[in-house]
């Protein structure tokens, strides 16, 4: 019993600064406002309006025709698409209690840093400093893929428009994980 609990006091200074290096847990204000700002940030604006300019080239959809009125149109959608995300994954974040954030490693070889970058797509860190399933961003990216249905026209609307949304979307988040891992540095170098 003695030794455990030498090997305990031993190990505590570790245990300590562990501690201490886990970011704060966000307050349910914190969240919102993170969630609401992801709506308006200037990386998610001119992601929208390329991923609008795209659509428009290929003219989908097609029923929503060409010109400024065509391209208002997708760029709508895909803010209403970005704000049901956000809004779905703000619910699971507060009764999940799953920190929203993304944790970059900041150094280290370039595999680790990629796999931590992917890795945030599908497991998030909880406020208590665990992991989980991120059903954050899978409920919130495949939620928002079927709200979408309500205002895409016919023949865009069905379930399998859906999950290509909610596939697309995923791979879009897991994009933007690299971009956060791997930008700064380029900035900073």
């Amino acid at each position: 019993m003695m030794l455990m609990n030498l090997g305990l006091l031993l190990s505590l200074p570790t245990l300590m600064l562990a501690q201490a290096t886990l970011p704060e847990p966000l307050t349910p204000e914190q969240k919102m406002k993170r969630r609401v700002l992801r709506l308006v940030e200037p990386v998610s604006i001119i992601s929208t309006a390329i991923g609008a300019g795209f659509s428009q080239l290929q003219n989908e959809p097609q029923q929503w025709g060409q010109g400024m009125k065509g391209y208002a149109r997708r760029f709508g959608s895909a803010e209403g698409y970005t704000a049901a995300h956000n809004f779905i994954a703000l619910g699971f974040d507060l009764t999940l209690h799953t920190d929203p954030r993304y944790h970059r490693l900041r150094e280290g070889k370039f595999m680790p840093r990629m796999r931590n970058a992917i890795s945030q797509t599908f497991i998030a860190n909880k406020d208590s400093g665990g992991k989980m399933v991120n059903v954050s961003e899978i409920g919130g990216t495949f939620g928002a893929a079927f709200v979408a249905n309500a205002w895409e026209p016919t023949g865009h609307n069905t379930t399998g428009s859906a999950l290509t949304r909610g596939t697309l979307g995923l791979a879009y988040h897991t994009l933007k994980n690299v971009a956060r891992e791997f930008l700064p540095d380029l900035a900073h170098p």
